[in-house]
């Protein structure tokens, strides 16, 4: 058997998939990400739990697939942006990964002012401004306040870059994650010397942001006594997980734009140059010419989730959206949720976000996309399961929905960069076309069309 490995390092959950070389997902595991909140607004996962919860995904996509880790013939990854652990000069983490929602940090805004109003940051990095879950404002945090800690940090490196280095030995990372960090040069397509000396980074600490897809190394001793996977297998460095999720929905084939519905509410799309945008993140594509452009919103799909820890126990998400199909579009339920809501009640709360999260997509794609609106759109996360958001998504977005095969598109697309490292296709473009299909599209009804144009939610509308 010849297996092709994707993982997906995401914020909610770790998904291992392994995939035949015509893409079908032969095995997959699923597992929570066993992140700690020690304190109020941290968030920290130890290293132990990380490995841990990747060798079990492992164990469990191995078991469905019915292989064994000498069947993996390639090896790529999606990532979360901005997570780190701090290392010392003999290769051991000093902190747990701290995850890129962790609040802690110290104001940065000193050099705010030297870089985030000038046009040359926004030519080099792609940015209007810096966010808190920007990794550098946590790393001035133990400049500041455990400067023992931090005398003794050797590397600081990103969860992909801390990924590569324990599976391969290489201390390299990739480009697509590191222009999050800041100081990643675009147009360069490097670190940029002034902004680390501005923000007090040496370089040496860092590790080398290669370009998303590169081939790098092959596994090592390290990914045997982690992960238990053998040595030799050729690994190649992924991308952002919304990056890499897009080239496994056909981004730029199927369609024009990609928007995700999972942790996050996010949009993408492919630009030939960086220009700063408000609200919107840039990074290097995987074809080494042109360039992601991101937005995102943090209010993702765990609202539908939310709702149904909060108001709806006893019912499955299944259900709950089999109740909003018969609610009617724009509906306002007449209370709040809470003890005794009816099913009726239930179709109408439920309705009602959907539709609010899909206005939420809207703002997103005018972001990344301008005018004109796009034509077409790929859908990626646990969103695009459902056949009623997605029509909802279509005639709120004035735009055909093309759902691809298969529902773990960040491992699919993260398997197809392992295939093109391990030599099975001679590049992406071949991969995607081999592999990538659209399974079914949504145009937009006509009735619902008119009804959404240019329609929001009341303000009033909440939960």
């Amino acid at each position: 058997m010849t297996l092709l490995l994707g993982i997906d390092l995401g914020t909610s959950y770790f998904k291992v998939g392994l995939f035949d070389t015509l893409g079908a997902l032969k095995g997959l595991g699923r597992v929570a990400v066993p992140s700690q909140t020690p304190a109020p607004g941290r968030c920290e996962l130890s290293v132990e739990l990380f490995w841990d919860a990747l060798r079990r995904g492992l164990e469990e996509a191995l078991a469905e697939a019915d292989a064994a880790p000498a069947d993996i013939v390639g090896l790529s990854y999606s990532s979360q942006a901005n997570t780190f652990v701090l290392i010392d000069r003999w290769d051991q983490p000093l902190t747990p990964l701290v995850i890129w929602v962790d609040e802690r940090g110290e104001p940065v805004e000193e050099e705010l002012n030297c870089f985030s109003h000038s046009a040359e940051f926004g030519q080099k990095t792609g940015f209007r401004g810096i966010t808190g879950s920007w990794a550098v404002a946590k790393w001035r945090w133990w400049q500041k306040t455990q400067p023992h800690i931090w005398a003794k940090t050797h590397r600081v490196m990103t969860l992909s870059d801390y990924f590569t280095f324990s599976l391969t030995g290489e201390r390299a990372g990739d480009a697509s994650t590191a222009a999050f960090l800041g100081f990643y040069d675009l147009a360069g397509r490097k670190w940029w010397p002034e902004a680390l000396r501005t923000f007090r980074i040496d370089p040496d600490q860092l590790s080398d942001p290669l370009p998303p897809g590169t081939r790098c190394g092959r596994t090592f001793e390290g990914a045997t006594a982690r992960l238990g996977l053998p040595s030799g297998i050729p690994f190649t460095v992924g991308g952002l997980d919304h990056h890499v999720a897009g080239l496994g929905s056909g981004l730029g084939r199927l369609g024009e734009v990609s928007i995700s519905t999972g942790t996050v509410l996010a949009a993408m799309a492919l630009v030939e140059e960086v220009i700063p945008q408000e609200g919107c993140y840039h990074g290097p594509h995987f074809d080494r010419v042109r360039f992601y452009r991101l937005a995102f919103d943090p209010r993702g799909a765990g609202q539908l989730e939310d709702y149904q820890r909060r108001f709806a126990q006893d019912r499955t998400l299944k259900q709950l959206l089999a109740l909003a199909a018969l609610a009617p579009p724009g509906c306002t339920p007449g209370r709040e949720p809470g003890p005794g809501v009816s099913d009726r009640e239930h179709g109408e709360f439920v309705r009602q976000l959907l539709e609010r999260i899909a206005v939420g997509h809207r703002a997103l794609l005018g972001q990344v996309m301008g005018a004109p609106s796009p034509r077409t759109i790929v859908a990626t996360g646990g969103g695009a399961r459902s056949a009623l958001w997605l029509q909802i998504k279509a005639a709120v977005l004035g735009a055909t929905m093309v759902k691809p095969r298969g529902q773990e598109l960040a491992c699919l697309g993260a398997s197809l960069l392992a295939g093109v490292g391990a030599g099975i296709f001679q590049g992406l473009d071949e991969a995607s076309q081999s592999v990538v299909r659209e399974e079914i599209r949504y145009v937009p009804e006509p009735e619902l069309l008119n009804f959404y144009r240019g329609w929001n939610p009341s303000k009033g509308d909440s939960l």
